[in-house]
């Protein structure tokens, strides 16, 4: 009998796609194709992000925030630029910003600017330097928690914490980036370097460097966003993995949005007046829209081994959420008795295997309940109750309330009577089960004794 041939409605690419990208377990590959494969696997989830529209609404309301907080913004980094000599650095910023807007993108700079040098901090009174200050941190916290809805921490920093960030990022980063910017500048026009210049190769380093620095000092900037904004440890790999993607990606898409712009007068024309605001709006969306994306890559690439098609990053069942409390607990009394010492919250990640972002679900209740505390930088876990007093069923029982706040209640449901007699029997086989182990103490020694009886 012949051997039929697979039709062509049999062949499926997308299947075969998703079977490469996750049924070939990575460890098992060669360096190579494990790198393809973990990359693979991330494209796939931004993109899956991305059709979802989560990074989408995200831009948009940033879009509509930076609106709001440009001139305020501008206005105070302007004023302490000036102090520094380096205000004039600022339209270059601007200029190259808006670059893809083309003669648009330098009419709105010398429109904003204009409005930034009329605005007088003195006269305009309490209340208007309060809105001032309103605008500028609520700007940051919105990117703040943009950021952190992407790393799924739950808590944000405190209003000092704000302030500092702000200072250090918002002012004292494009003081940094404009100074060492001019000391470029100043040596590469030094006599030295025009000495040496003339040596035809080291003219081509020189050159290649003028090329390169700008796209070197534009993936910094991303980096350090990526480091500083999220409130989690985030690896400085990761951080400049999601910098370097961020940074090819705006230079591609900065070239393609100034070819539409230069093949765009019929939108001018109907937009009149507005085509600027429009087509600054779009680049703005663009900007924030690769923004988060590359957040997302160094988020991804921060739990690589923990991803998933369908989620982005694997949950975890309730029983093994059960399990990770308890053992979470068990850790952190451990290190309690061995000195008081605190885990890094990073660290306690790695110890059990999760994400950070799974870590801060389970952590968050535990908190509120006072099995555990929270050290001030919002980076360390310790013991907060004493392991005798700390009990098994209890800390279950507070993490399962938190993740299924909201779940219709068990009485509202309808069932069958079999059902319900079954369900009661399992709880109550699990209450006396637990009831061997009531504390974390107990389960702590026993773990404890275990250890010294295997060594």
């Amino acid at each position: 009998m012949a051997r039929q041939l697979p039709s062509f409605q049999d062949f499926n690419p997308v299947a075969r796609v998703r079977q490469f990208v996750w049924d070939l377990p990575p460890g098992e590959q060669p360096p190579a194709m494990r790198a393809a494969i973990y990359a693979s696997r991330i494209l796939w989830v931004i993109l899956r992000d991305l059709t979802a529209g989560r990074s989408n609404q995200q831009a948009m309301s940033l879009v509509y925030t930076t609106l709001l907080a440009i001139v305020p913004v501008l206005a105070i980094t302007f004023a302490i630029l000036k102090a520094f000599g380096v205000q004039n650095n600022v339209a270059d910023l601007m200029l190259e910003f808006l670059a893809p807007l083309g003669d648009q993108g330098v009419e709105l700079t010398e429109q904003m600017l204009s409005f930034v040098e009329q605005v007088n901090i003195s006269v305009l009174g309490s209340v208007g330097i309060a809105f001032f200050v309103y605008t500028l941190l609520s700007t940051m916290q919105k990117i703040e928690k943009a950021f952190n809805d992407i790393w799924h921490v739950r808590s944000g920093r405190s209003l000092a914490r704000q302030v500092a960030e702000f200072v250090s990022v918002g002012l004292l980063g494009p003081l940094a980036l404009f100074l060492a910017l001019g000391i470029i500048a100043t040596a590469l026009s030094s006599q030295v370097v025009d000495d040496v210049s003339g040596v035809v190769p080291v003219r081509a380093v020189i050159d290649q460097i003028a090329v390169i620095m700008p796209y070197v000092v534009m993936i910094g900037m991303f980096t350090l966003l990526y480091k500083v904004v999220p409130n989690a440890r985030v690896r400085f790999t990761a951080a400049l993995l999601g910098g370097a993607v961020a940074g090819l990606i705006w230079v591609a898409t900065g070239w393609a949005f100034a070819n539409f712009v230069v093949t765009s007068a019929r939108y001018a024309a109907i937009y009149s007046a507005f085509a600027s605001l429009v087509f600054f709006m779009i680049w703005l969306y663009a900007a924030w829209l690769i923004l988060l994306t590359g957040c997302s890559v160094a988020y991804y690439f921060q739990n690589v081994r923990h991803l998933s098609p369908q989620l982005g990053v694997a949950r975890l069942t309730l029983r093994d959420t059960d399990r990770i409390t308890l053992a979470l607990l068990v850790v952190v009394h451990r290190a309690f008795r061995q000195g008081g010492r605190a885990w890094p919250m990073d660290a306690l990640a790695r110890r059990l295997n999760i994400p950070t972002g799974m870590l801060d679900d389970i952590i968050h209740p535990l908190q509120k309940a006072g099995f555990i505390a929270i050290s001030e930088d919002g980076r360390h876990v310790l013991a907060a109750r004493d392991a005798v007093a700390s009990y098994v069923e209890e800390a279950i029982q507070t993490v399962r309330d938190d993740l299924q706040a909201g779940a219709i209640a068990s009485m509202a449901l309808r069932s069958e009577s079999a059902v319900d007699e079954l369900f009661e029997r399992l709880d109550a086989a699990r209450k006396d089960e637990l009831s061997h182990t009531e504390t974390i103490a107990a389960l702590l020694d026993e773990a404890d004794g275990e250890k010294k009886a295997a060594e």
